[in-house]
């Protein structure tokens, strides 16, 4: 999610010049916090993205100089092919679509599935995913895939304040999973999503408790047979640290792992050298970057 968008639209509290730099310093405080040696992981490297990439709102992750990722709403429907240190090495603008709130990018071994799913406002009847050849040279058709939550009711919902929203899918085996991005419950919905069906009706195959916030990316760590998702807390939109959560691979939970220091964390991919990367989008508390750390609990190749 957009949280610049956001802001313009909200009704936010009123704040005098002294109480908005005020905020300003406690962030940069924060900000400024060495992160690594945490608990459960230490930082490995991080690289500051360039400025096509400031609303960097997923990660994907093949190998070297295989790394891919998106902007979310706003910005044109654009996939970057990154180097290992950032850097924009091509880009790609598959045909035939369109980029209203653009929040997951994910592949298996032919294509790549982007998620056009965001609906933090909960007006969204149907969502869609794009599916598309991962070689250039594949001439094939874009693929739509439409998408609706059993139980969403758009005249109901109130923006960021309902359960029938997402921004994190991953492509595992035969299906897509994907996870809710829960304002109201906080309850994790997992669905699977057929890749070969162009309309969908979802309803949650399995709901997880204890995550303290809204999951905002997600990936498969086939090494270590687990996912990872990061996310931030729910009831304080764009303020508080974001987190990164263990689930095995049949999701129950294995670990909460704060970051603290970091902004709004929404693209994660568990890298095959062992490590786990995120971006950061940019805001006006931080820039955007990639970031590498890794897990104590972590193999590596």
């Amino acid at each position: 999610m957009d949280l610049g968008s956001f802001y313009r639209v909200a009704e936010l509290p009123r704040f005098t010049g002294k109480s908005w730099l005020a905020i300003a310093l406690s962030f940069i405080s924060i900000n400024s916090c060495a992160v690594a040696g945490q608990s459960g992981y230490s930082i490995i490297e991080s690289h500051s993205l360039p400025s096509e990439l400031e609303e960097s709102s997923a990660l994907f992750c093949a190998g070297k100089d295989q790394i891919y990722s998106i902007n979310d709403s706003g910005n044109a429907p654009i996939i970057f092919q990154l180097s290992d240190n950032g850097d924009i090495l091509s880009q790609r603008s598959p045909e035939n679509v369109k980029n209203k709130d653009w929040e997951a990018l994910t592949a298996d071994d032919e294509f790549f599935y982007v998620g056009d799913i965001g609906n933090n406002r909960g007006t969204r009847k149907n969502v869609t995913i794009y599916k598309f050849p991962r070689d250039v040279n594949v001439n094939a058709k874009t693929v739509n895939m439409s998408l609706a939550y059993e139980g969403n009711n758009t005249k109901a919902n109130e923006s960021l304040n309902h359960d029938f929203d997402a921004e994190a899918l991953v492509a595992v085996d035969d299906d897509l999973v994907l996870f809710s991005k829960s304002w109201r419950s906080d309850l994790l919905n997992v669905y699977l999503v057929d890749k070969n069906k162009g309309k969908q009706k979802l309803s949650a195959n399995i709901t997880v408790e204890g995550i303290p916030g809204v999951i905002t990316g997600a990936d498969y760590d086939k090494m270590n047979e687990q996912y990872v998702l990061v996310g931030y807390p729910s009831k304080r939109v764009g303020f508080g640290d974001p987190f990164m959560v263990l689930l095995d691979k049949n999701f129950t939970l294995i670990e909460t792992i704060p970051l603290p220091g970091y902004g709004q964390v929404e693209g994660v991919c568990a890298h095959p050298s062992g490590q786990i990367w995120f971006t950061q989008e940019s805001s006006i508390f931080s820039s955007s970057k990639l970031v590498k750390l890794k897990l104590a609990s972590h193999k590596a190749t």
